[in-house]
């Protein structure tokens, strides 16, 4: 679709290029009658007047986005997002760019707010994160000819990903449970509105309980401290206590591990207690907590240089999923 000019509207308008720019800049000499009459074809012509002159002057535009879809703007105690921010932000920074930040949902508005800032050059493309992410909305964002990266997700028909290969760490993570004596697994994910990379951990746990020939069960958490406290609370009350609880994250592995010690539970004795992630903080917990090291850091830096690659109009390769290591501590 051809993105309406200001000459455009001038035509449409009737009245000169000068008359329509004196009406973007809030002129006071412009009548309030000729006022509305541009504001009208403004807004059938679906024009968006470029916010970034000096970015046009460049024939680039030098900032980038970062969009969480789905992710609360006022929880500021992610350790996930803002290692991505962080990750993003240094290495757009390292080549001459710099990080715009935007919260998407499904409502219109938020999508059609990107959309303006994208048509009005103030950002030149977007990493995204969030694995509630759908197809429709990843279409609606390639529709306006923004280039995309998806981070940690993935989606059918998304050219453009950078995730890490899930998989490989829960088989991993269960072998490692089951080595050491452990016959009754519980993993602790959300239940509902399953994104891409927990659907891996949880067909993956499975897949490697059966295989191994032990229990496995599945407890409803919401990846927050709350959630993996709550479940592990919950199993002892129902006197059927697993001997090794996997936190889908480490931020629910932990809260898992504060109610142990509230239970008087002996971690690893009478239970054994893992994460997924390998945030820096798991290991001064106590005990300290064996996860699955995610090369998040990395796959954000990755995903920055492959967005400014498109935006740079290279030709792109997707990389092959990041590898995950399991990091073996005291909690099992």
């Amino acid at each position: 679709m051809t993105r309406a000019t200001l000459k455009d509207v001038a035509a449409h308008a009737g009245v000169s290029h000068q008359t329509v720019s004196n009406v973007l800049n809030g002129h006071p000499s412009i009548r309030p009658a000729t006022r509305e009459r541009v504001l009208s074809s403004i807004s059938a012509l679906d024009y968006h007047p470029n916010q970034a002159a000096k970015a046009l002057r460049e024939a680039r535009v030098t900032t980038l986005c970062f969009a969480s879809f789905e992710h609360d703007p006022d929880t500021l105690s992610d350790p996930y997002r803002n290692l991505i921010q962080a990750a993003l932000t240094a290495e757009a920074n390292a080549q001459g760019y710099s990080l715009a930040t935007a919260f998407l949902a499904h409502d219109e508005a938020s999508l059609d707010e990107l959309r303006q800032r994208y048509l009005q050059r103030s950002i030149g493309g977007a990493v995204i994160i969030g694995t509630r992410l759908q197809a429709a909305q990843w279409e609606r964002m390639t529709s306006w000819g923004m280039n995309v990266v998806l981070l940690d997700h993935f989606l059918p028909g998304t050219p453009h990903t950078v995730s890490a290969d899930y998989a490989s760490g829960m088989r991993a993570l269960v072998a490692h449970h089951v080595a050491r004596g452990r016959r009754d697994l519980a993993l602790v994910l959300p239940t509902r509105d399953y994104g891409s990379t927990a659907l891996m951990r949880r067909d993956s746990f499975f897949a490697a309980a059966k295989a191994h020939g032990v229990r496995a069960r599945h407890i409803d958490g919401d990846w927050s401290y709350a959630s993996g406290e709550r479940a592990l609370l919950e199993l002892h009350a129902s006197g059927d206590l697993p001997d090794a609880l996997l936190g889908g994250n480490d931020r629910m592995a932990t809260g898992a591990l504060s109610a142990a010690h509230g239970l008087g539970l002996s971690v690893p004795g009478d239970l054994a207690i893992s994460g997924f992630d390998d945030f820096d903080f798991v290991q001064y917990l106590h005990p300290k907590l064996t996860t699955v090291r995610v090369p998040h850091a990395e796959m954000a830096r990755e995903a920055a240089r492959l967005l400014i690659a498109l935006t740079s109009g290279e030709d792109c390769v997707t990389p092959p999923p990041y590898p995950v290591s399991l990091i073996v501590r005291d909690s099992a």
